[in-house]
This record gives C-alpha cells, structure tokens and sequence, in this order.
C-alpha cells in the first residue's frame, strides 16, 4: 500500500512540475460541493447515504488543443446522527481535463485524476467512542461544461479504499463518492 501511495505522489509531482513548462494559461479556482456516498461508505450502517458538502480550491494549468492540468484540494464531510458517525476527507491530486471545443475553459469536458485521500472516520455510539484517520490513493472521473470563463459545473466520480480501525475492528470501505460542484475560475 505505501508503494502506491509514492507512486501516485511520483506522478502527481511530475506533471506538476512539468506543466508550467508549455502551459499557455494558468487560472485559479475555487469549488463548492454537494457529495453522495455509495457503496459500503453510504451503506454499512456508516453514513446512511447522508449528503455530504464539500469545498476546494484547484488550479487550470492549459495546454494547445483542448487539453490540462487541474492540480486540485477537496474537502468533504459528512454527518449522520442517532448515533453519531461523522466522515471527513481531504483530498489532494491532479486531474487530466480535455476540452471538446479544443479549447481549454471552454465548454464541455471530461477528466481522469490520480490522488491521495486523507480521512478521519469518527464513530460516537452509546457507552463509546472511536476515531481513526487512515490514507488510501484515489482515482476520479469526470465531466463538467464551463458556462463561461470564470463559471462552470462539473460532476465527479471518486473512489478509494479506506481501512479505519475502529473498535478494535478494521473494516474496509470502499468509498466512492460521486459529486457536484460549482466551480468559480479567476
């Protein structure tokens, strides 16, 4: 597991490294997030498919003919009561994006990225409570349309395995997310 972890490292700071290197345009962003669980993340008995809300901050480094780099940080937390269960993530990656106008913030698009998540799973049942903050590589799909140069929509499929140890058991979660966001781009 911590051979994948450095590799997806590895890559994410190699296209980052090289992308100012030919980029024609770099642009700032900020994203506001609505996020659903699936699998055993919103099942399990863990969140209840509660809806999640996220934020973040991301950075579009273009290329010639429709084609970038997103080197982006997400932030999601979710919340379900009676007993208490809260998940937190933290995402940190780069995503590739490709115009269909071949021209970059423009339009539609769709993307692939390559990540490391980072979350804290917090269970506060009757009589108790446990918490555990494990890592897991992440990998993203997407497809988002910019209404115009600064506003744009995007939908995002993100999956990672977490394994939390929470009293005294470590259950695995695979947890893909699929989310909306508006993006905002200086």
């Amino acid at each position: 597991m911590k051979t994948n972890i450095g590799l997806a490292l590895c890559l994410t700071g190699a296209a980052l490294a090289s992308a100012p290197l030919t980029a024609q345009d770099i642009r700032w962003g900020l994203q506001g997030t609505l996020s659903f669980p699936t699998s055993d993340l919103g099942d399990k008995g863990l969140l209840d498919n509660a809806l999640g809300y996220g934020v973040g901050a991301h950075m579009l480094i273009a290329f010639p003919g429709g084609h970038a780099i997103v080197p982006r940080l997400d932030y999601a937390y979710f919340e379900k009561s009676s007993p208490t269960r809260r998940v937190q993530m933290l995402n940190v990656g780069a995503d590739y994006n490709y115009f269909l106008s071949q021209q970059v913030n423009r339009g539609a698009y769709v993307g692939a990225g390559l990540g490391l998540g980072m979350a804290k799973f917090e269970m506060n049942p009757p009589g108790g409570s446990d918490n555990d903050t494990p890592n897991a590589v992440y990998g993203s799909v997407s497809a988002g349309y910019m209404f115009n140069a600064h506003m744009g929509a995007e939908l995002r499929y993100v999956h990672a395995k977490y394994e939390p140890e929470l009293f005294g058991a470590k259950p695995e979660f695979t947890s893909p997310v699929i989310q909306a966001s508006f993006l905002y781009r200086f």
